[in-house]
């Protein structure tokens, strides 16, 4: 089976990991010329904050794609699967982070998904919580997991 379609989540704290979570994208999808989706989820308060900075009306607020794409993690990692020639678009959306992640992975049918992180202690998982950890236990499609400072995990 070939890969059709990896979603990359991009968090709003994922600035110095972003080349990282493209390039193991990059990795995944290029062989078989799958599409690379960049996918952040915006909370609602951040959504709301998002259009007041980037000055839209909201009253007329722009789709959760358009702010998703002026987010700098975000245009990193697009920048690297750009020059990697690998084809990508950016995906937002509005919601609870780790079912909005995966229900856009549904969305797309992604063959896999990309999540980042840093390492945790399981107090601190227990107490703090973790996007990345939801999805890895909660995924029904593979995942692989790219650590601050670490090899990749899948």
């Amino acid at each position: 089976m070939s890969i059709q379609t990896v979603v990359v989540a991009v968090g709003p704290n994922d600035e110095p990991r972003a080349e990282r979570l493209a390039k193991t994208a990059a990795e995944v999808a290029a062989p078989s010329d799958a599409l690379v989706v960049l996918l952040h989820v915006f909370t609602e308060s951040a959504y709301e904050e998002g259009i007041r900075e980037a000055g839209y009306d909201s009253a007329d607020p722009p789709p959760a794609d358009t702010l998703a794409s002026r987010l700098q993690p975000v245009d990193d990692a697009a920048a690297h699967l750009e020059a990697a020639g690998v084809r990508h678009r950016v995906r937002g959306e509005v919601g609870d982070r780790e079912e909005e992640l995966l229900r856009a992975a549904a969305a797309v049918d992604a063959d896999r998904l990309v999540v980042g992180g840093r390492r945790r202690s399981p107090t601190g998982k227990a107490v703090f919580g973790s996007t990345s950890n939801h999805v890895l236990m909660h995924a029904d499609r593979p995942v692989t997991f790219v650590r601050d400072g670490a090899d990749v995990v899948e």
